[in-house]
């Protein structure tokens, strides 16, 4: 009988669980940016860990990918940490599926490398539940456009169903930039560059979106410098605070 990567796991700790980076990359981007991911694997717990880790490329449907086993998968003795600078294929962009054992835990830095010195920005691997729920308003503020500044949307649909995504960009003084309904197929991952210029706006440095779906998806917005190549990341703002 075939030992799996989930047998192993299964056996070792009862349980597996499954955490997911939204957005990682390994490619050239725009202005001579080199866009790179390190990923830190950190086991909480004084217990031998596992874990393993699927590309799931963008722009394309994943239901398979979110079904498959990893092609590797590593233990991590306990209380210790490991850096990994492969998990993302060269010319990649998509995000990243975690299966791990309890404790296991997860972090990206995704950074432009093109320059003397990196910027980046961290992104923590997280549940499918943590996911913005179906019908759920939320903001990405903090937006931005103009010669030295664009903003970047990436949406990404953890889950084995489809998801259609409605999104609203607002000015300063409340306007309406425009609207538009976008689909995610099963673990796609959904890159809109230059967001602000694509609804027609110019120039703007105070601008917000506002994100709901059908299903659950994870949302986040990038306000790249082109001077340095630094990014800033925006997560989405929940009215009230978190729940």
């Amino acid at each position: 009988m075939r030992v799996t990567f989930l047998t192993v796991l299964l056996a070792a700790s009862l349980s597996a669980e499954e955490l997911f980076i939204p957005v990682v990359v390994q490619k050239q981007g725009q202005e001579g940016a080199w866009w790179n991911t390190e990923v830190w694997v950190v086991n909480t717990t004084g217990e031998m860990g596992r874990w393993g880790a699927v590309f799931l490329p963008a722009g394309q449907p994943n239901g398979e990918l979110l079904r498959q086993e990893p092609e590797f998968f590593e233990e991590l003795p306990g209380w210790a940490s490991t850096v990994r600078t492969d998990l993302v294929p060269q010319g990649g962009l998509g995000a990243l599926r975690l299966v791990t054992s309890p404790g296991v835990v997860a972090v990206a830095r995704v950074y432009n490398a093109s320059g003397r010195v990196s910027s980046g920005q961290f992104i923590p691997a997280l549940p499918r539940d943590q996911a913005l729920r179906r019908g759920e308003v939320v903001h990405l503020v903090g937006l931005r456009r103009s010669a030295q500044f664009r903003t970047n949307l990436l949406l990404f649909a953890p889950g084995p169903e489809g998801v259609t995504v409605r999104l609203r960009t607002f000015g300063e003084r409340g306007e309406v930039y425009g609207e538009q309904a976008y689909g995610l197929a099963p673990g796609a991952l959904l890159p809109l560059e230059d967001i602000l210029l694509a609804f027609g706006v110019q120039r703007t440095d105070a601008a917000r979106a506002e994100v709901s779906g059908s299903g659950p998806f994870f949302a986040l917005a990038s306000v790249v410098d082109s001077r340095s190549g630094a990014a800033s990341l925006a997560w989405p703002l929940r009215p009230g605070g978190p729940r």
